[in-house]
């Protein structure tokens, strides 16, 4: 998880290894990603960047698997979505989206 610092795991679904909740100005010390990693989160936006940022950097380091990105309830969830798709399709990266709420 980037950037959502409240963030925990389901009690019993992870082992503490395969989960980490960091800002941003931390990814650098998470690269290169492991092998094995199939999931990041993050929020569609928030104080510092926004999901396209991520985007952008997960494909510079050659992430190509889901990036599930939590918003609050959206006027029209498609047309983000479809914008989130749009960027991600460049960098090899499956979207979904999750609405809070």
């Amino acid at each position: 998880m980037i950037g959502i610092p409240e963030a925990r795991a389901a009690e019993g679904s992870l082992r503490p290894e395969e989960f980490a909740s960091i800002p941003l100005d931390e990814l650098d010390g998470y690269l290169p990603f492991p092998a094995a990693l199939e999931l990041v989160v993050a929020p569609l936006f928030c104080n510092t960047f926004d999901a396209l940022e991520i985007i952008e950097r997960l494909g510079a380091q050659d992430y190509r698997k889901t990036l599930r990105v939590v918003a609050p309830k959206l006027p029209n969830r498609q047309i983000v979505l479809r914008e989130l798709r749009s960027h991600a399709a460049r960098q090899g990266i499956t979207i979904e989206l999750v609405e809070e709420g």
